[in-house]
């Protein structure tokens, strides 16, 4: 008898754009001028002062790895030693600070901001307990004011309105060393995943057996010998029977879990359970084995995530009202 499948899915999430953000409070606009003596004077004097940073930097994380060495003292470098760039004045930026105006601050602001949108689009967002059930991601970034100076926290808005972003208002204050953003970002589009209970996926197809490996397992025998002797056998049914009591262990230890801790509700207060699963749990069997086992414990493929068969697996389940 073949095993039960996933059940219906859920409602594919739906997704708009942001609304409007709330209007810009007070410290909107742009920051006081700095002085001319000011920007010279760092300009000039950072040739001297950032190499000794530098060597100072590189000194102390000499003397906290002998430390460590020596007495097992599990010291590190203070925070921020190697900040220095954040103290560099670039010949670009002392020209707009100098003259000071909107126009000069905005393309450099802008360039500065895609460079971040595109960074903060790929990989913020992606934490378990920061996505709600419909997948919809809320990717952050942040700009330091020596960024923006001359435009303000209204005009780096119109800015990102460009690209989809909005400034987060609710986290602005006037006299703010920064400003935060935010997109909302729909859950990506899954393609050519199999049915879990379909035909087995062939070996090089996505989804199917990986390639079989022999020095990795060999060298590593030692670190995980239950798993590489799995590998070495490439035996599907041995793979299936280790995923079964792999995922029950998994799956139990994640609904134990306090739910209001770990995870962020919708409306109606449900949450989606998450578990992630290596490939080193079912090379020679295939990620659709994965599929298989989950829907007999009624999990299914997380929509939330891009799929990446090859190296990992990530499961949900609903839980809550």
């Amino acid at each position: 008898m073949s095993p039960p499948g996933p059940g219906p899915g859920p409602a594919a999430p739906s997704f708009t754009e942001p609304p409007p953000p709330p209007r810009p409070g007070p410290g909107a606009g742009p920051a006081p001028r700095r002085s001319r003596t000011g920007l010279v004077a760092q300009f000039v004097l950072q040739f001297v002062y950032l190499p000794l940073w530098v060597l100072v930097a590189v000194g102390l994380v000499v003397l906290a790895i002998w430390l460590d060495g020596a007495g097992n003292a599990n010291v590190g470098p203070p925070p921020g030693v190697f900040s220095f760039s954040k103290a560099a004045l670039s010949w670009r930026r002392l020209r707009i600070e100098w003259r000071g105006r909107a126009e000069d601050w905005a393309p450099f602001t802008e360039e500065l901001l895609r460079g971040r949108f595109a960074k903060a689009e790929e990989n913020s967002g992606w934490a378990p307990a920061l996505l709600p059930p419909s997948g919809v991601r809320r990717a952050t970034t942040q700009l330091p004011l020596r960024h923006y100076r001359g435009l303000g926290a209204g005009g780096v808005e119109q800015l990102a309105r460009r690209h989809g972003w909005s400034v987060d208002w609710t986290r602005h204050r006037a006299g703010t060393e920064k400003v935060h953003l935010f997109r909302l970002l729909p859950p990506p589009v899954h393609t050519g995943v199999p049915d879990p209970c379909g035909p087995p996926v062939p070996p090089g197809a996505p989804w199917g057996p990986l390639p079989a490996r022999l020095a990795m397992p060999l060298l590593t025998f030692v670190f995980l010998p239950r798993l590489r002797t799995l590998e070495l056998r490439r035996d599907p049914e041995a793979y299936a029977a280790h995923l079964r009591r792999y995922l029950a262990k998994r799956f139990a230890t994640e609904l134990a879990r306090d739910r209001r801790a770990h995870y962020t509700a919708d409306d109606d207060g449900r949450i989606l359970r998450r578990v992630a699963v290596s490939s080193r749990h079912y090379r020679a069997a295939g990620a659709q084995a994965v599929l298989r086992v989950a829907a007999e414990q009624g999990w299914r493929l997380d929509h939330s995530y891009r799929t990446e068969p090859e190296r990992t697996v990530r499961l949900c389940r609903p839980d809550g009202p």
